[in-house]
């Protein structure tokens, strides 16, 4: 029975191949963002096609899971056209490798060759923290050296175009630590350099900046509140109201 179903699936894959034959693949590498109707490739050039047949068979591309048609054909020239908007974060968000499928077709006979597209990222997204401020809470009696890690920016594209570092805007107080990897992710550490004392500065304003790596370089900024939480360290004077003895 088992036998006999794989049989029938074999005979079911190979009609299919005869009704789609693929005649040959082609692939190529662009950065996202490109503007609509920039040139990909010529693609009847590419796969050796006959350019004066190509209005008679009706090609056309097409996508494999009737998705988005990101790209157009030229008839007139061969050129692959881009047609849509391609955005690399929208379609694959931080993968590694971000590669779009589209199709090549031509009738009669029936012609298949699918396009892969591996689109590029571009620095087109500046590091952004969640919040509009942070706030930390810190006892003025906090020795020299204590670290407060802090939220970390986030930017939509990857490797070198994603978020490499911080820097922090110079200060009496603070500064920043070498940022540390958790997950990949990158963090920035405020670090006491110098003890506090609530009777002086009970709050103090600090920008952080998040910067990424791609040319030209973006980044993002927050500002930190701090406040100073009092430690007591003050011990209270006594001072006697003035008093008089009445003579008996």
């Amino acid at each position: 029975m088992e036998r006999g179903r794989f049989a029938l699936l074999c005979d079911l894959a190979f009609i299919f191949l005869l009704l789609h034959p693929v005649y040959g693949d082609v692939s190529y590498s662009i950065p996202e963002e490109m503007k609509r109707g920039s040139v990909i490739g010529n693609i009847a050039k590419d796969l050796g096609l006959d350019l004066g047949r190509l209005s008679a068979r009706k090609a056309r591309i097409d996508t494999e899971d009737n998705s988005v048609k990101y790209c157009s054909l030229n008839l007139n020239t061969g050129d692959l056209i881009v047609q849509e908007r391609i955005d690399r974060e929208g379609l694959c968000a931080k993968k590694a490798s971000c590669v779009l499928k589209q199709e090549l077709v031509l009738e009669n006979p029936l012609e298949l060759h699918r396009i892969s597209i591996h689109v590029q990222d571009v620095n087109d997204n500046s590091p952004q923290f969640k919040e509009e401020s942070l706030k930390i809470e810190i006892q003025e009696s906090v020795g020299k050296g204590a670290r407060f890690l802090l939220n970390d920016a986030h930017d939509g594209d990857i490797g070198e175009n994603s978020v490499q570092g911080y820097s922090l805007q110079q200060n009496d107080h603070f500064k920043l630590n070498g940022t540390a990897k958790t997950g990949g992710r990158k963090y920035g550490e405020l670090v006491l350099d110098k003890e506090l004392d609530r009777e002086d500065n009970k709050e103090m304003m600090l920008l952080l900046t998040a910067f990424d790596g791609g040319s030209p370089q973006r980044s993002g900024t927050v500002v930190i509140h701090v406040t100073v939480l009092d430690a007591n360290d003050n011990v209270p004077a006594a001072h006697s109201p003035p008093f008089s003895f009445d003579l008996i």
